[in-house]
């Protein structure tokens, strides 16, 4: 019985951290130019010698040159726990307790008929504090966000972002959600949502019944969204910022005047993938607004993607969140050369911290260790 069930675990697993595979042949068929080769005032709370997979750049290494924290801090868990199949997309967020991660995970659970069923992908939180290696423990060790009701729109939830609502006091979360896992993308239905937390630690919350944002079939990014990131400029303007796949692939922009409706930007995507460049694709990205511009550290690829695809962080960055000019020396963060993630790094969150420095988690998976989907690391820059 063991063995039928993590062959099936697996294949879910795996199609949905490496999502692009069943949709590059859908991309192609579409023409994708890839293929060619709230009311109340949210804060944002993400407003060692150098390490050798991390760039150099004239005029400053904010950003730039990143020092990885001894790690990884966050990893999977045994056979039978709900987060077995490994950890990724880290949304991280500092508070008076320390460090908040919610990450998305899989695992398995037991079944009405006494067995064992794969389940998720679902929502976990870490909690920890700086010293000495930022290692974080899991609170609760249980899912905070599970999978939904049948029928639901968004049974399937991934790829959290998250802030704090401080004059409701509560957590705001935006997300990818679905209705099922199949089809030709492994996402049926696939949309951006919205939904806030029923305490002040993040760790119960309500779904909002219907999508803030969801893409027209056969537009730009019809295919799929992904990896929402939010941040309010000095313009006192909310910007959502996407991964988007349809007839293109890069960074769509999503604006709103309060925080809770959406609309999409007229000349989307604002971060378009480049032919034959290292980020041919582009996955999750991370952005915040801080020294007078925005600045957005994105995962990138070469094709064709595998399970060992190299996947590396570049850096763009932008006056007015529109119109954005990637880094000279991209990408700025790469796997390492012989460790925990010797594959990839990817998924980025970054924060700023109290001294103006910056803290990035990210995941990233090794050749050693396939089998998972990843582990959560963190970086300094300064």
């Amino acid at each position: 019985m063991l063995e039928p069930l993590l062959t099936k675990f697996s294949q879910i697993w795996l199609t949905r951290l490496w999502r692009l595979l069943p949709i590059l042949a859908l991309v192609c068929f579409l023409g994708a130019s890839g293929c060619q080769s709230l009311t109340g005032n949210p804060v944002d709370s993400r407003a060692l010698a150098p390490s050798s997979t991390s760039s150099s750049a004239e005029g400053g290494t904010l950003g730039v040159v990143w020092q990885q924290v001894e790690g990884p801090q966050l990893i999977g868990g045994s056979c039978f726990s709900w987060r077995c199949a490994g950890v990724g997309d880290p949304a991280l967020v500092r508070d008076r307790s320390g460090l908040i991660v919610w990450f998305t995970t899989m695992g398995i659970r037991p079944d009405s008929k006494g067995g064992f069923v794969a389940d998720g992908p679902w929502i976990g939180r870490a909690l920890g504090l700086d010293a000495p290696s930022l290692k974080l423990n899991f609170s609760p060790d249980s899912p905070v966000i599970s999978v939904g009701a049948d029928g639901t729109w968004d049974r399937y939830v991934e790829t959290p972002t998250v802030l704090h609502d401080d004059k409701e006091s509560r957590w705001i979360l935006w997300y990818l959600g679905y209705a099922e896992r199949g089809g030709p993308t492994s996402f049926v239905a696939p949309a951006i949502g919205q939904m806030h937390s029923l305490d002040a630690e993040g760790k119960n919350w309500q779904r909002s019944g219907v999508p803030i944002y969801r893409p027209i079939p056969g537009a730009w990014d019809g295919v799929l969204v992904t990896g929402p990131t939010v941040v309010r400029g000095p313009d006192g303007i909310w910007r959502l910022y996407y991964t988007g796949i349809g007839t293109k692939e890069g960074v769509g922009l999503l604006t709103s005047t309060d925080g809770i409706s959406w609309k999409p930007y007229a000349n989307n995507p604002v971060l378009e993938a480049q032919k034959a460049a290292w980020d041919e694709q582009i996955l999750e990205q991370a952005v915040l607004y801080f020294r007078g511009q925005y600045w957005m550290w994105y995962s990138g690829y070469q094709n064709p993607l595998t399970k060992t695809t190299s996947i590396a962080i570049g850096l763009a960055t932008s006056p007015d969140g529109i119109h954005w000019s990637r880094h000279p020396e991209n990408p700025v963060l790469k796997p390492s050369t012989d460790g925990w993630n010797d594959i990839s790094v990817l998924a980025p969150d970054v924060l700023v911290e109290p001294d103006g420095s910056l803290l990035m988690a990210a995941y990233g998976n090794s050749h050693k260790n396939q089998s998972s989907a990843g582990s959560i690391g963190f970086w300094r820059s300064r």
